[in-house]
C-alpha cells in the first residue's frame, strides 16, 4: 500500500516561492540517504531522471570567477519555455495590430503615422534567437505548438496589415532578420527531411512560400548561406532541379532576374559543379549585368579568341551604356568612359578591368589607335582627378591629334562640371558662365603656347570685369569665392579670418571622398600659374564691393538678425570705412529693429 503524501505538489507551488521550493529540495537532499536519493529518481519520468543524473554529476562552483557550466534542461522543461517563446510571439503579432499599439509611430501630430517596423522585427528576432537552439529537440519531441514559422509569418503579415487603420503607412515590409530567417529554414527543412522528400522539393517550397508572403523577406544572405552548407548531394540535387524547371512557370522569372538569390545560388551551383556551363550562362545575363561579361571575356582571352572576345565586348557596352544613358553613342577615341558614365565604387573597379580587357583585345587584333586611346581611359577612371598624371598620359601615349583632342576636351569639360561650385544651380534666373578660370587654367598647363601669361591674363581681365552687384555677378560669385578659398589656402591662412568664415565659408565647398586629390591638383597649378598679386586682386574686389553683398534687414525670416550681424561683422573687418558707412544708413532705416540691433550687440560690435 504507497503512503499517503502529507502535501501535494499543487499545495507547494501555492504557497511557497520558487526559491523556497528549491531551499526545500536543497534540504531534502541533504538529508536522504544516496539509496533514498536513487529510489526517489528512478520513480520520475526517464527524461527527467536523466537530467537530474547528469545534474547531480556536475561540480559544484564555489567561485564567482570560475569557469561557468552548461545545465542540461528536462525535456519537460524544454517544452515550457518554448511554449512560453510561442506565447511572447503572439503577444507581440496581437500588440502589432492595434492600431494604437507601441509599433505606430507618429512624429509630430501633423504627420502621417506609420508602422515601426524595424522595432517590430527586433522583437521578433530577439525570440528567434532563443528559439533556435530548441528547434531539433522541439521538432523530434513534437513541442506544442509547432515550430511552424512560415504559417506564423503568413498570419502574422496578414493579422498585422489587417489590424492596422489604412491610413497607417506600411512600405518598408517585413525583412526578416538572421536568426528568424534561419528558424524558418531549419524547420522547414526538418519537415522536408521527416517526409523523406529531397533537397529541391526544400528549395522550391521556399521559393513559393516567398511568392505568398506579401510583406515577409526573408534574409538573402541567410538563405544563400543555409543552401550553400547543405551537404554535397543536396546541392547537386537542387541543381539538377533548378536546371530541369528552369523554363517552367515557377521556376523561370526568378532564376532569369540577376537580382534574385536563386539566380546567384543557381550560377554559384553552375560553377561549382558544371563550369563548363558557367560562362555561357553568364553571357546570358549580360543584357541586365553587364559585369557579369567580364569573367566570359577573360575566358576568351584566356584561349585567344580575341574576336569572340571583341563581340562579348561589344554587348556588354550596349548593356552598360543602355542602363546608364538612353540613346548614347560612344567609342573609346571620342569621349573618356569616366567622364560619361562617371564609375564609383566597385563599379568603377569593373569598368576598370573592362578597358583593360578592352585593350589587350584590340591589341591583340592591331587596332593600335584603339589600344592607346584605351590606355588614356585606362588611366583617367582611377586617376582624373590627378591633373599631373593626366596631363602626362595626353602628352606621352601615342594618338592622333584628333583623338587627343576630343579626351582632352572630354576631360577638361568633366573637370568644368566636377569643380564648379554648386551654390547657384537649380535658380532659372540666376546667370550661369559657361567660360571660368578651371577651364582656363586647364588649357594653360595643356597648351605651351598659352602657358602661364595667358592664365595671368584672363583672369586679371576677369576679376577686372566683375560687376559689383550679386545678382549681376550670378555663378561667377560662387567663382570667385571658389578662387579666394583656394589663394587663401596656398597661402596657409587668411589675414581676414571673420571674412573668410563668414563670406567663404569654405566647409560649403564640397569634397568628394577622394582624399581631396581633385582640389590638390586645381591648387597646385594655380599656385604655379597664377600671378603673384592674385590674391591681392580678389581681396581688393572684395573690400571695394563686399558691402552690396550684405544681406538686407528689411529680408529677414522671422526677425532674426544673426547672418545679418555676421555679414556687417566681416564688412568691418575688410573695410571699416564702408562698416561705419552702412552702420549709419541702418542707424537711420532700421532704427525700430529692435532685435537686429540686439544681434549686432551680442556679436560683439558698436
Amino acid at each position: 500500500m504507497p503512503k499517503q503524501r502529507l502535501i501535494s505538489s499543487d499545495n507547494l507551488l501555492g504557497a511557497l516561492t520558487q526559491q523556497e521550493i528549491a531551499q526545500l529540495v536543497d534540504v531534502l537532499f541533504e538529508v536522504l540517504t544516496p539509496e533514498l536519493q536513487k529510489q526517489a529518481i528512478d520513480l520520475l519520468p526517464p527524461n527527467t531522471q536523466q537530467t537530474i543524473r547528469q545534474l547531480i554529476a556536475l561540480p559544484q562552483i564555489h567561485k564567482p570567477n570560475s569557469t561557468k557550466h552548461t545545465f542540461t534542461t528536462s525535456l519537460a522543461k524544454q517544452n515550457q519555455i518554448w511554449a512560453k517563446l510561442w506565447q511572447n510571439w503572439d503577444a507581440i503579432i496581437e500588440e502589432a495590430a492595434q492600431e494604437d499599439g507601441k509599433y505606430i509611430i507618429q512624429d509630430a501630430h501633423w504627420e502621417t503615422p506609420y508602422f515601426d517596423t524595424p522595432t517590430f522585427i527586433e522583437d521578433l528576432e530577439q525570440i528567434a534567437n532563443q528559439m533556435r537552439p530548441l528547434i531539433p529537440t522541439a521538432f523530434e519531441q513534437q513541442f506544442t505548438p509547432t515550430g511552424d514559422f512560415i504559417t506564423a509569418l503568413l498570419e502574422a503579415e496578414t493579422d498585422v496589415s489587417g489590424g492596422i487603420p489604412d491610413w497607417v503607412e506600411l512600405t518598408e515590409g517585413f525583412c526578416l532578420e538572421p536568426q528568424l530567417t534561419y528558424c524558418a529554414l531549419e524547420w522547414e527543412w526538418l519537415l522536408v527531411q521527416d517526409r523523406g522528400q529531397d533537397a529541391f522539393h526544400f528549395a522550391q517550397e521556399i521559393f513559393q512560400y516567398e511568392q505568398q508572403f506579401q510583406e515577409v523577406n526573408f534574409d538573402s544572405n541567410i538563405l544563400l548561406d543555409f543552401l550553400t552548407k547543405l551537404s554535397e548531394a543536396d546541392q547537386r540535387n537542387i541543381l539538377a532541379g533548378l536546371t530541369s524547371n528552369q523554363e517552367t512557370s515557377i521556376w523561370q522569372r526568378g532564376l532569369e532576374s540577376t537580382n534574385s538569390h536563386w539566380h546567384l545560388l543557381y550560377l554559384w551551383l553552375i560553377e561549382k559543379y558544371t563550369p563548363d556551363r558557367y560562362v555561357g550562362k553568364l553571357r546570358e545575363t549580360i543584357p541586365q549585368q553587364w559585369q557579369n561579361g567580364l569573367p566570359v571575356i577573360e575566358a576568351l582571352l584566356t584561349e585567344h579568341n580575341y574576336d569572340e572576345s571583341l563581340v562579348i565586348i561589344e554587348e556588354i557596352f550596349q548593356s552598360l551604356l543602355k542602363h546608364k544613358l538612353a540613346n548614347i553613342s560612344w567609342t573609346p577615341e571620342t569621349a573618356l568612359l569616366i567622364t560619361t558614365l562617371n564609375f564609383h565604387g566597385s563599379e568603377q573597379e569593373n569598368a576598370s578591368t573592362l578597358l583593360g580587357y578592352y585593350q589587350q583585345t584590340v591589341q591583340e587584333l592591331n587596332q593600335m589607335e584603339r589600344a592607346n586611346a584605351l590606355a588614356i581611359q585606362q588611366i583617367a577612371i582611377k586617376q582624373w582627378l590627378k591633373w599631373s598624371n593626366m596631363f602626362t598620359a595626353f602628352g606621352d601615349i601615342p594618338v592622333s591629334a584628333a583623338t587627343r583632342q576630343a579626351l582632352f576636351i572630354s576631360w577638361r569639360d568633366f573637370i568644368d562640371r566636377q569643380s564648379k561650385p554648386s551654390g547657384w544651380r537649380g535658380y532659372g534666373t540666376v546667370q550661369t558662365v559657361d567660360s571660368w578660370w578651371v577651364p582656363w587654367l586647364i588649357d594653360s598647363v595643356a597648351d605651351p603656347q598659352k602657358g602661364a601669361r595667358w592664365f595671368q591674363s584672363q583672369i586679371t581681365q576677369w576679376i577686372i570685369n566683375l560687376p559689383g552687384d550679386k545678382i549681376q555677378l550670378g555663378e561667377n560669385y560662387d567663382l570667385l569665392r571658389l578662387l579666394t578659398k583656394d589663394l587663401t589656402e596656398i597661402q596657409g591662412q587668411s589675414s581676414y579670418v571673420r571674412f573668410y568664415q563668414v563670406v567663404i565659408r569654405p566647409q560649403e565647398f564640397f569634397t568628394r571622398n577622394d582624399n581631396g586629390q581633385g582640389d590638390r591638383s586645381r591648387r597646385e597649378y594655380l599656385k604655379l600659374f597664377a600671378p603673384d598679386d592674385l590674391l591681392t586682386q580678389v581681396m581688393n574686389y572684395w573690400k571695394t564691393h563686399l558691402q552690396q553683398f550684405v544681406p538686407k534687414p528689411e529680408l529677414a525670416q522671422k526677425s532674426d538678425y544673426t547672418e545679418h550681424a555676421r555679414w556687417i561683422m566681416a564688412l568691418e573687418e575688410l573695410s571699416p570705412p564702408d562698416y561705419h558707412s552702412l552702420l549709419s544708413q541702418w542707424q537711420v532705416i532700421h532704427q525700430r529693429r529692435s532685435n537686429l540691433w540686439k544681434a549686432i550687440e551680442k556679436i560683439g560690435l558698436e
